[in-house]
């Protein structure tokens, strides 16, 4: 019954899973369910686990065994392939699963979708300005003698549907951006390239409220048709003066409309003659739409579709657990402890804090990463010195650079607040009016949020102990009980309460003086974002230890954490705070 639909699923397995584990947040059984299901799946076509494997060569339950090819003589052999034996089943433990999932507290942060197998593929579609159809604009067949229609090649026509009406560039050089400095909206830019001389005007519209990248229409090409003619990754040439040039090292590429929005794409004034300007407005224009006339006589500007995909490829945690058979005995005999049940806890622990921490590092990075863009673009920076009037300079924390640049440490400024004493040297702040100060700069967090990831705003905190003290001074404060679980008391994430409509979680593994604070937002599962997608949750098998006769207990997870979305570090915001060392604040 692989057909089965999503509620039948969470119909069929949400009342076992609940009375299993006690869980009662809908969500989390929802996901937790549809698990189930492939995993009963999964089990299935392995045979199960209570197949009968007994015969006169295995343990029961273990798997059929396969004996040796040769007898191990001397210490190499007994690395080689021919005196190894065994095929046993690694059997995958539904019971084990959930435990894994009821105490993995990172879940309540992230969507979880899991995968029916170790790879899959998630896709994105995303409208841009294209008016070409590829975003370098070439020709729409690799043969121009061959492309249909041929019969309009090299004319105005031809040539408006080879190039996008508009693109965006990354200026990485310092010439370049300053060529863009001194651009305003609506100012003509010329670019070049070094080697072939071909040339394209095009009008400077703004900057990406994402990225900050430079946004172009595009205008008249001379001796190229298209982007490709122009920008070659590091020969095309900036300018708007003949005595200031840039050199642009980067490729084009073109500007979503989810994103971005174009003012004047669709129609720039009652003449169509207006400045186009990119996502943020002037307050110095009023934006009309295209006399009746006017649109009569034009051809609407064609937006495009673009689907993209992105492998998924399932990653391991695993650990070994091993005990005596003197421990056994004696843990059993005199206090009646079950040894094994004990240190599979141990390893569902150890496996659980390591998916936290995983989790919680990238949606940390992901924050600091949108911080960063956020200043770069629109100025903002939520950080404060508590301390100081000064500024200083974070720590260069770590963010994820997309799927192929690795991992970038870059810092911020740590700006100093603003004293509003009359006298010189004075000051009016204390405790109170410093937290007040942090509070405002983290509900700032969330309004950015909500601002840039253009979903909602902000549902939870992520804090170290220090700071989620300072915050529980606040008004808005709303204290959660402590439930005196496994998952508050093993050293794991834990929410405290709620403040602000966010739920507040502290983060024990964080050091007292480690003040940065993350802001996020979890949305549907259909939203950008982070989300897990577990495989096998957690995978079991008992061993004997040859010789000595201990037993052991090897304990695997396999899963992906996926950014899943155009833009997902919009979702999350990362800002710290300088406090007095060993003090609240």
């Amino acid at each position: 019954m692989k057909q089965l639909n999503e509620q039948q699923i969470v119909e069929k397995w949400s009342p076992m899973i609940q009375k299993t584990t006690g869980l009662k947040d809908e969500s989390r059984l929802n996901w937790i369910s549809k698990y189930a299901h492939f995993h009963a799946l999964n089990e299935a076509e392995m045979g199960g686990v209570s197949a009968p494997y007994a015969t006169l060569y295995n343990v029961p339950g273990v798997g059929t065994a396969v004996p040796a090819q040769q007898a191990a003589t001397t210490g190499n052999q007994f690395y080689q392939a021919g005196t190894k034996g065994s095929g046993d089943k690694w059997p995958a433990l539904l019971p084990m699963a959930l435990q894994v999932a009821a105490r993995t507290v990172g879940f309540d942060i992230v969507n979880v979708v899991p995968m029916p197998g170790p790879t899959g593929v998630v896709s994105y579609l995303d409208y841009v300005y294209a008016g070409g159809k590829q975003p370098y604009g070439a020709p729409p067949a690799y043969n121009q003698g061959t492309a249909n229609p041929a019969l309009f090649q090299g004319s105005a026509a031809y040539t408006k549907y080879e190039a996008p009406n508009s693109f965006k560039l990354q200026l990485t050089s310092t010439d370049a951006s300053a060529v863009i400095a001194e651009t305003a909206v609506g100012d003509v830019v010329t670019f070049q390239n070094e080697d072939s001389g071909t040339q394209l005007t095009a009008t400077y519209v703004g900057k990406s409220r994402i990225d900050g990248f430079a946004i172009f229409k595009t205008g008249t090409f001379t001796g190229a048709t298209n982007l490709a003619g122009i920008f070659d990754g590091s020969t095309a040439i900036i300018s708007d003066d003949p005595s200031i040039a840039g050199v642009v090292k980067t490729y084009p590429s073109l500007v979503s409309t989810l994103e971005d929005h174009l003012q004047g794409f669709a129609g720039a004034g009652q003449t169509d003659n207006d400045n186009w300007e990119a996502t943020f407005v002037s307050g110095t224009t009023l934006y009309e739409p295209m006399e009746r006339g006017v649109g009569e006589m034009q051809y609407p500007r064609a937006l495009g579709l673009q689907l993209f995909t992105k492998f998924v490829q399932v990653g391991t945690y695993q650990v070994s657990v091993s005990v005596t058979q003197e421990q056994i005995q004696d843990l059993n005999k005199q206090w009646g402890i079950d040894v094994i049940a004990m240190v599979e806890n141990a390893g569902i622990n150890e496996i659980s804090q390591s998916i936290n921490k995983h989790i919680l590092s990238r949606l940390f990075g992901l924050g600091w990463k949108n911080h960063i863009r956020a200043a770069a673009v629109e100025g903002i920076n939520l950080n404060l010195n508590c301390t100081s009037t000064g500024s200083l300079a974070s720590a260069a924390y770590a963010y994820p650079n997309g799927d192929t640049s690795g991992v970038t440490n870059e810092s911020m400024t740590i700006p100093g607040f603003a004293s509003y004493a009359s006298v010189v040297g004075a000051t009016f702040e204390n405790q109170d009016t410093m937290i007040k100060r942090v509070m405002a700069n983290i509900l700032a967090a969330g309004n950015v949020i909500m601002q840039r990831g253009r979903r909602g705003p902000a549902n939870f905190i992520v804090t170290n102990l220090k700071m989620a003290t300072a915050l529980q001074t606040n008004a808005q404060y709303s204290f959660s009980p402590i439930a005196n679980t496994f998952n508050q008391n093993n050293g794991s994430l834990y929410p405290l309460g709620t403040i602000a409509g966010m739920t507040l979680y502290v983060d024990p593994n964080m050091i007292y003086d480690d003040t940065r604070v993350l802001v996020g937002r979890k949305g549907a599962s259909d939203e950008p974002g982070v989300v897990f997608c577990p495989y096998l949750m957690a995978e079991s098998v008992k061993l004997i230890t040859e010789g000595t006769g201990a037993p052991k207990v090897i304990i695997k997870t396999r899963y992906a954490l996926v950014d899943a979305g155009w833009h997902p570090e919009t979702q999350y915001l990362t800002l710290v705070f300088k406090t007095n060392a060993g003090q609240v604040i």
